[in-house]
Parts: C-alpha cells; sequence; structure tokens
C-alpha cells in the first residue's frame, strides 16, 4: 500500500467531499480516502500496482475537482 495526497480545487462543501469520495471509492486499487476540507486535501491509500497517481487525477477533474 501507498499513502498519496493531492490539493483538490473547488471542494467547498460536505456535498462535495461526498462527491469525491463517491467518484475515487469506482477506481480499483483504492482502498480508503480521507478528505480534510480546510485544507483542501484528499489523502489515498492505494496499491500503486493497480492505480496510478494520474488515473486518480483524471478522475477528480473529470467530477469537476482538479488538482492544484
Amino acid at each position: 500500500m501507498k499513502t498519496e495526497k493531492f490539493i483538490v480545487n473547488n471542494m467547498k462543501c460536505m456535498g462535495c467531499v461526498n462527491n469525491v469520495k463517491a467518484g475515487l471509492s469506482q477506481i480499483n486499487g483504492i482502498s480508503e480516502i480521507y478528505i480534510d476540507l480546510t485544507k483542501a486535501e484528499v489523502t489515498v491509500n492505494l496499491d500503486p500496482e493497480k492505480v496510478s497517481n494520474e488515473e486518480i487525477i483524471k478522475k477528480l477533474a473529470m467530477i469537476g475537482y482538479p488538482v492544484k
């Protein structure tokens, strides 16, 4: 397992947090998702053999939350 942090734009409320969690939970290889709304930070535990940072960044952008 590997832990990665992303600074994510456009997260302003708990609805945004739920959208990000729902979007990322669809990706095979992510085991845990932590979101700090005040820091606009998304932390994920992932299996680097199943998912890449690029896939996560692409998914976040696709659902409306681009990474800084």
